[in-house]
């Protein structure tokens, strides 16, 4: 089992590398999610029904959102074809899976510190390959990845969900050599969202430690570094770009607009690409906010479920509020909460005891 585990972590650490797609990219695995599969089909031979009987006890909040979910598919399974509802329900139960491996992981002794460690080590090596070496993504435009420029994106091909990654390993590692390179890599991926939910995460970490100091040096220290980091060329490493702000508040009111339509459970859990009429194949399927993409997606129910499950899972262990606050601030400006990377390292790190 712990093979798996560590197997499950290098795979993990190809990211978008290790992705397989179907159906013009409508329907995407990666391939540590097979192993992922693998490992919850012995974890269940050994433990059987234990796992999930004690989280339904433990994390009510998880289970009234995946009811709501499942009712808002159900609900509108007439307005979409069967291509479509399939569609949706392969990311439904995508979902499932990863919530399962949550509680099963709960459940079973893994070494998640090494599994950990193992990601973050190799996450640093081939982001710092990518920046000197393939600092352009725009050769990929055609597949439906942004031009990004002079970024750290690393193997994930998206700066917000890189960044977003580097910003977990920074609050979560405990070497603080490898706290500076993530830092540094954050700075570097010039994502706003994750400037912002880092520092306001820290700022409330320090509060809580009462280590007040620690804020003006963080804040001094962090604008400093991005004050003098490379910014080559590019619209992408201009701080003051005004383009993603406008295009995030059209993103905003289509999404709103969409929401008054079906106020109540909305259109369904990964619908929104045949409702948006998007043509980015990777950003048609949600919109610039994880909490709006589930406003729309399963109406008013959904997002206050969606919310009561973040506030619960907060008292999951001693890093949990503080990535928590991390994510849910960047996921107001960037789709971040629901990617299968985010999940995946978020359930892993509120799994470690």
């Amino acid at each position: 089992m712990t093979i798996l585990f560590y197997l499950t972590a290098f795979l993990f650490s190809l990211g978008q590398l290790g992705r397989v797609s179907f159906f013009n990219q409508q329907v995407n695995f990666y391939l540590y999610e097979v192993v992922l599969l693998v490992t919850l089909f012995f974890l269940f031979f050994k433990y059987q029904f234990a796992p999930i009987i004690i989280a339904s006890k433990k994390h009510k909040p998880i289970f009234l959102f995946i009811f709501i979910l499942l009712l808002s598919l159900l609900f509108n399974l007439q307005s979409f074809n069967i291509f479509q509802n399939i569609i949706g329900l392969l990311y439904f139960f995508r979902l499932v899976l990863y919530l399962l491996y949550f509680f099963y992981l709960s459940h079973h002794s893994f070494p998640i510190k090494k599994g950990l460690f193992l990601i973050a080590v190799l996450t640093i090596f081939s982001t710092f390959i990518q920046y000197f070496f393939y600092p352009d993504l725009r050769n990929l435009i055609y597949q439906g990845w942004d031009p990004h420029l002079y970024r750290t994106f690393g193997v994930f091909f998206d700066t917000s969900i890189a960044a977003a990654i580097f910003g977990i390993f920074f609050l979560t590692v405990n070497q603080p050599v490898m706290k500076i390179i993530y830092l540094i890599l954050v700075a570097l991926s010039f994502s706003r969202s994750t400037y912002l939910g880092l520092s306001l995460a820290l700022i409330y970490s320090f509060i809580y430690q009462k280590e007040f100091r620690k804020i003006i040096f963080f804040i001094v220290f962090f604008v400093t570094l991005v004050a003098f980091i490379p910014k080559p060329s590019g619209e992408g490493v201009n701080l003051k770009r005004l383009y993603s702000i406008a295009s995030r508040a059209e993103d905003y009111r289509l999404g709103f607009t969409l929401w008054k339509k079906k106020p109540i459970l909305g259109y369904g859990y990964n619908r929104i690409r045949y409702i948006k009429n998007n043509g980015s194949i990777h950003s048609g399927a949600g919109f610039s906010s994880s909490f709006l993409t589930i406003l729309v997606s399963s109406g008013i129910l959904g997002l206050l479920s969606f919310i009561y499950v973040l506030w619960s899972l907060r008292k999951t262990n001693k890093v949990a509020p503080v990535i928590l606050i991390f994510l849910s601030i960047i996921s107001l400006f960037d789709n971040v909460l629901l990617h299968p990377f985010i999940l995946f390292l978020l359930f892993i790190n509120l799994s470690d005891k």
